[in-house]
């Protein structure tokens, strides 16, 4: 190998270390650069020729090649900011971003974004920020074979958005209403009998039912309840209503002054706690109706007309406008819930299609076990503004379609309904099974200037019998009452402190396992209510739901959910950002402008969100700086620039060889 070839190998020495300057120079000019990344460069050997030597053969290299520019994809510093669209990934990811007028996508760490004058999400470029859509709608269904258990914690997703991802734009600056579709309510309720307040001989389970009155002001009277809890609702025009839930316990047995049962409900297990709960609204924001027939979506006209819950200008209002639903809880000897019942109006009537419910408001057997969602929650409608066919859960605009389904509300008390629900029952079973029975009752009497005479209330109850005689406790004839006057007219020897009448007592025995529709696999979830507190407490109070309202500020949390602030209260999730990442980083191609262009090399990108599946989480407010290390950098540049002077050296040297073999001819 001559001289040359020598002065050859320093020259790629020369070349290697100068194209190391220029990437060592590259990261020293992205020191502040958002979301750089550095790069470095690997050298190795060039080649090797070939040669001879008394030891055998040999090679003698011949310089030095770029092997490799490597990124490094290492974390950069996060700079705090005081916009919230700037956004930093810590972690692993990176941001999707399209070209202006193209579907061109390039990805990037750079996260300097802020809404242009056609709100869209951009960074300086132009270049839109790529993300999911949030579907805000709520629409309960009926519950059919399967069953949602809602948002319990094993079914939660990290993806918040739906759909393909898209250019994130705020079109929502104006919030449109949003109707009620769901109540709940946990509740801490005594377990002692102070909670029984409305009473009935006839009805007990349904005594605080039979209360209500909404031709009376107020509907409900004020000793009628235990306790209750009102909570602000809306309708699909964004207008507020007050819904109140009212709870009076059910004593399990009833027994008059002389110990006889008046009513028991037999089969339930001991140390068990019933209440029974009313849900209403104002009697005057009840635009339910029934009886119609042959309703014309067109021309939006009957051809029976319906007649009015409140205020009809035939029949008037109905006792049970403003009464939406009731039913009971049902505690363990702990206070814990175990099950409950439902009843709405009309829930199992089969009315025709375009025909409304017919049954008659005010009787028991009018309110039946409603219908589930598909959460597994009872349901029952609210119509605020006169739906045609909302009125009951069974009513339907064809064999197929309910309107009642785009109006159901339903309720939450932190049990739910998995399977095995009786929907057959109604309140009229709840009265049970009636029997009379002989019963002794005794007599009070009162000694006035007349003598012995009966109270004005046992006489007038002897009329009704049409008997005025008298019995020891035996049963043996102890005397006779007058029946005008009242006066007693004792048998010698009998004791007027021991006297009494023969009576017919109406009791009534209730089958809780019978008459009672209650859940057939109940599921207690963490918010449910609770029977044993001290006093009575809503622990806890939600409904969905609100009125229209303007965008007044946006925020964005850990997960890359884009939420809107609104002025009517709300926060509105809106957009999630899409993250993604390759499996080969150092097959990106890097395209300027701090963008990165998807390869063959660098794989399909891999997509996801923040905070999931390996993938950074997002940080509004914050800028993720350059990961270019100066004392790094500058130990490089004088390395290199060392190995650069080497080399020079090594050219000079052969030159001053090759002027000695030049200086041999002399």
């Amino acid at each position: 190998m001559g001289l040359s070839a020598s002065m050859w190998t320093s020259v790629s020495g020369l070349l290697a270390h100068g194209n190391k300057m220029n990437v060592v120079g590259n990261n020293i000019a992205n020191v502040s650069t958002i979301g750089f990344k550095s790069q470095r460069m690997d050298f190795n050997d060039y080649l090797y020729i070939n040669g001879g030597s008394t030891s055998g053969p040999v090679q003698i290299g011949a310089g030095v090649s770029t092997y490799a520019v490597l990124g490094d994809f290492s974390q950069g510093s996060l700079e705090s900011t005081n916009s919230v669209t700037d956004i930093a990934i810590d972690g692993e990811g990176f941001f999707k971003v399209r070209k202006p007028n193209t579907d061109q996508m390039y990805y990037t760490r750079a996260g300097d974004f802020y809404f242009n004058a056609d709100r869209q999400l951009q960074n300086p470029e132009g270049y839109r920020l790529q993300g999911w859509k949030v579907d805000n709608s709520t629409r309960l269904t009926f519950k059919s074979e399967s069953i949602n258990l809602g948002k319990d914690k094993a079914n939660e997703s990290a993806f918040v958005g739906t759909g393909t991802p898209q250019d994130i734009v705020l079109d929502s600056w104006y919030l449109e209403p949003a109707r009620t579709t769901s109540v709940s309510f946990t509740m801490g309720l005594t377990s002692d009998s102070r909670g029984d307040r409305s009473t009935s001989d006839t009805s007990p389970m349904t005594a605080l039912f039979d209360q209500w009155d909404a031709s009376k002001n107020p509907p409900m009277p004020d000793t009628s309840c235990a306790t209750s809890s009102a909570i602000k609702v809306y309708d699909e025009g964004g207008n507020a209503h007050t819904l109140t839930v009212y709870y009076d316990q059910v004593a399990a047995k009833q027994v008059d002054s002389d110990g006889n049962v008046i009513y028991e409900l037999e089969g339930l297990p001991a140390g068990y706690t019933v209440y029974e709960y009313a849900v209403t609204i104002p009697p005057e924001e009840d635009m339910r109706s029934f009886g119609g027939e042959g309703y014309d979506p067109v021309s939006n006209t009957w051809a029976k007309k319906p007649t009015q819950f409140y205020n009809d200008p035939d029949q008037g209002t109905n006792k049970n406008a403003g009464m939406l639903m009731t039913g009971h809880l049902i505690f363990d000897a702990a206070g814990n819930l175990v099950n409950q019942t439902a009843y709405t109006y009309g829930a199992n009537a089969d009315p025709q299609a375009l025909d409304q419910c017919a049954l008659p408001p005010d009787e028991l057997s009018s309110w039946q076990s409603t219908k589930f969602s598909s959460n597994g929650l009872p349901t029952f409608c609210a119509n605020f503004t006169g739906q045609p066919l909302a009125n009951s859960v069974s009513e339907t605009l064809s064999p197929t379609q309910s309107q009642a389904q785009d109006y159901i509300i339903e309720l939450d008390f932190g049990l739910r309904c998995v399977s095995n629900w009786d929907n057959s029952g109604t309140l009229a079973d709840l009265r049970g099974t009636e029997s009379k029975q002989p019963v002794l009752k005794k007599v009070t009497a009162v000694t006035d200037d007349n003598g012995d005479r009966v109270s004005n209330t046992t006489l007038e109850h002897l009329k009704e019998l049409g008997s005025y005689d008298l019995v020891d406790k035996d049963g043996n004839p102890a005397g006779t009452v007058d029946p005008t006057t009242g006066e007693i007219t004792l048998n010698a020897g009998a004791n007027k402190n021991n006297i009494y009448f023969q009576d017919t007592l109406t009791t009534r025995s209730i089958s809780y396992n019978d008459d009672v529709s209650k859940y057939g696999d109940p599921l207690k979830t963490e918010n449910a209510s609770s029977a044993g507190s001290s006093s009575y407490i809503t622990q806890d109070a939600k409904a969905d739901g609100y009125p229209s309202g303007v965008l007044s500020g946006t925020n964005i949390d850990n997960a890359g959910v884009v939420y809107g602030y609104y002025d009517n209260g709300e926060t509105v999730p809106l957009y999630q950002i899409a993250l993604y990442d390759f499996h080969n980083k150092q097959g990106l191609r890097r395209e300027g402008g701090n963008l990165y262009g998807q390869t063959k090399e660098s794989g399909e990108a891999r997509q996801g969100v923040a905070g999931d599946n390996g993938f950074g989480v997002t940080r509004a407010y914050n800028i993720e700086g350059s990961n270019v290390d100066l004392s790094r950098e500058f130990v490089n540049m004088i390395t290199t620039q060392r190995g650069f002077q080497a080399n020079s050296k090594g050219v000079t040297t052969v030159d001053t060889m090759l002027e000695t073999v030049i200086g041999m001819k002399r």
